[in-house]
């Protein structure tokens, strides 16, 4: 049976940093990277420009950063001190000093957080936890507060897939540990909230352009207005990048799989259109994102070497939004939204006795549509928050078919949900807080679930917080996980949520005003958890709800910086991980993760950013061992010259490492060898067609 290609592995061991596809003379070598470094390095010190006038977080103190309030925890601005829940902030300054290119990348530098990639999707670990057959369903991915996670998969999409071009971010906010108190399903083990930028008090073009190992190229406009009293932002881009030109994958090594060697078959293509207006408290946004990936490792027992096996999926929504301050005290928002996903897949396998193969087509899509209500009102020093939603899915389809024959699978639901939600911050003394909280959910497929969260926080001083919360989460069944079957793989409608207790205890304490260290320990307890499972009577697959893991570790976090531009995260994780079934062990589970992330401010308008990233070793879900990895990434960018020119130049995997992440079981290799050292030169160009036509 052939499914949705998701992230497991290969083992390429050599991989060139010269690519390009059939008849395609774009070239992109590493050599010509250094001559395009050596050129910055010699002209920027003749442009030290005036200091960029746009403001950032980059001077900001701790005590300033500490004043920023947060909305993902609770529903509303917060106080990160009484926020219930482990949070980190990544804003949009970081994601330019560091050259991130794709949100796994951000999420990769974040405390508990680690990624794997095999060639077709980009999936997130956290805390020990990482299973390449759910589709990242355990993470709630938001935009500006919007769903991300699909209706057929529950797909969080974070590599080259995610369908919102990372300059348009703003910042980030992500919840490490459970959120469905607020959220509902998927919000099992983390919340991520991309807020994307707000229009400017002026009208602003901006044009960017880049190119990087493996012929890899990318284009992007976007543009703020101000219009008879409506601010917008609109901002498409495309990608596109041929892969490797020749991968070799040992496990196919044979005369007749052409030696294993993969020719011209990893290429990755997006493109992006966003677009926002306001106009008084009323908010449109929209988005459409089509990413098409060609998978080079024959996953699935298809064919090696052939191009026709590939993934296309097309994210979409439309949402309109109303916010009203009715006074100091009462907050009410509103949204109601269009959603859209298309997915479509082509397998290649061989066709017996007759020439030539035989393409198996898998499609699924998604249409839905929801509406979504919350209030805030504050009560002297206490507040509360409450909410409801309610979603209509106009039709879930899914179809696999082989070309010119008759569908194997085709199936069409139109399930519903509802839900309704509260919390309340009591604040009975300056010192001391309580948040209680929960949600109820209710699914026209499954039974009705409840989501509580409990947390108290004590403040014992300016500089100190302690915290202890406890969540209970969940994570329903999908379609997919139901429904999808064939003559190899059986649906399971009879599949029930999966859930995770979970508790957490975190200290914070700000040293001064140039730092703050952050120590959090916790302890999770899945349950039921829909795992993918081979019935040894009949050897057919189905999704089934296991016994779960026992999960407890500890994170800390050491952030700093100053006025004069030095700043610096450091953070360690120790993770254990184990199955309650007897005999086995914890799958994709590193033990210990160990980050460094740092900016150096070298002459303005210029930085250098440096990232230093060790994942200890993992074990795949056969018991293979896959080694510890020890990464380091730097890029060297400038702020706005003249308020104009933007300029990057980032190096991933700095020393050429030879490194792989763990696969699943839809992946021959144990593990997929990534890529090695790859190079990004970015230029942009800042126009204000105000000033420019004064001639100021």
């Amino acid at each position: 049976m052939i499914v949705r290609a998701n992230p497991g592995s290969t083992g390429v061991a050599n991989l060139h940093l010269l690519g390009a596809e059939k008849g395609d003379q774009v070239r992109f070598s590493v050599r010509k990277c250094s001559g395009v470094c050596l050129w910055i390095a010699l002209v920027l010190p003749a442009i030290r420009a005036q200091d960029n006038k746009v403001q950032d977080l980059t001077g900001l103190s701790v005590e300033d950063l500490s004043r920023i309030r947060l909305f993902t925890a609770s529903r509303h601005l917060d106080d990160p001190r009484k926020a219930p829940s482990a949070v980190t902030v990544i804003d949009g300054d970081e994601i330019r000093r560091y050259g991130w290119r794709t949100l796994a990348e951000l999420l990769n530098s974040v405390t508990g957080f680690y990624t794997a990639y095999d060639r077709s999707y980009h999936y997130l670990g956290m805390r020990g936890f990482l299973n390449s057959g759910d589709y990242n369903a355990r993470y709630l991915l938001l935009i500006d507060g919007h769903r991300l996670n699909e209706n057929v998969y529950d797909s969080a999409l974070i590599g080259t897939e995610f369908p919102l071009d990372i300059s348009m971010i703003d910042h980030v906010e992500i919840l490490r540990g459970s959120g469905s108190s607020l959220y509902g399903t998927n919000a099992e083990l983390a919340v991520v909230n991309v807020i994307t930028i707000r229009p400017p008090s002026r009208t602003l073009i901006e044009v960017s352009s880049a190119a990087q190992s493996f012929a890899g190229r990318t284009g992007e406009m976007k543009s703020s207005f101000h219009l008879r009293g409506i601010d917008g932002v609109v901002a498409a881009s495309l990608y596109r990048s041929n892969g490797a030109a020749r991968e070799y994958y040992p496990e196919f090594d044979t005369p007749e799989t052409n030696n294993g060697i993969a020719e011209n078959i990893d290429g990755d293509r997006y493109d992006h259109i966003f677009a926002v207006l306001h106009k008084g408290q009323l908010r449109l946004e929209g988005l459409f994102g089509s990413r098409m990936k060609i998978v080079p490792n024959a996953s699935y027992g298809t064919v090696f070497n052939d191009p026709s096996n590939r993934s296309r999926d097309r994210r979409g929504y439309l949402e309109l939004s109303y916010n009203r301050s009715f006074n100091a005290k009462t907050d009410f928002d509103f949204r109601l939204y269009y959603d859209a996903y298309r997915f479509w897949a082509s397998y290649p396998y061989p066709s017996g006795s007759q020439k030539g193969n035989t393409d198996e087509i898998n499609v699924a899509t998604a249409d839905w549509i929801g509406a979504e209500t919350v209030l805030g009102r504050k009560l002297g020093r206490h507040r509360i928050v409450a909410g409801a939603d309610w979603e209509h899915n106009l039709r879930i389809n899914q179809t696999s078919y082989d070309v010119g024959q008759t569908p194997l699978f085709d199936d069409t639901r139109n399930p519903r949900q509802a839900a309704i939600f509260g919390e309340a911050e009591l604040n009975p003394a300056s010192w001391f807080s309580m948040n209680l909280g929960g949600r109820i959910d209710w699914h026209s497929d499954i039974n009705t679930t409840y989501s509580p969260r409990l947390a108290f926080m004590l403040l014992p001083n300016a500089t100190t917080s302690i915290k202890y919360i406890y969540n209970q989460a969940f994570r329903a069944p999908d379609p997919y996980d139901q429904y999808d079957v064939d003559t190899a793989f059986f649906g399971n409608p009879t599949l029930t949520p999966e859930f995770v207790h979970s508790q957490m205890l975190i200290v914070s304490h700000k040293l001064r005003n140039w730092g703050q260290v952050t120590a959090d320990a916790y302890n999770n307890n899945l349950i039921k958890t829909i795992e993918e499972y081979v019935d040894p009577a009949s050897g057919n697959t189905l999704f089934a709800n296991e016994e779960g893991d026992k999960e407890r570790g500890l994170e800390l976090e050491l952030t700093a910086q100053n006025a004069a531009g030095w700043s610096g995260r450091a953070s360690y994780a120790y993770a254990y991980a184990r199955p309650k079934q007897a005999g086995e062990t914890a799958i994709n589970s590193p033990k210990n993760l160990a980050k460094l992330d740092g900016t150096v401010p070298l002459f303005s308008p210029a930085s250098l950013g440096v990232e230093l990233l060790y994942t200890s070793a993992q074990q795949n879900y056969t018991g293979v061992h896959v080694s510890p990895t020890f990464l380091v990434n730097a890029t060297l960018s400038t702020r706005p010259i003249h308020n104009n020119w933007e300029f990057s130049l980032s190096c991933n995997n700095l020393f050429d490492r030879r490194w792989a992440t763990p696969t699943g079981p839809e992946i021959t290799a144990p593990a997929t060898v990534q890529d090695g050292r790859t190079v990004r030169f970015r230029i942009s160009y800042h126009w204000n067609p105000k000033t420019q036509w004064s001639g100021k």
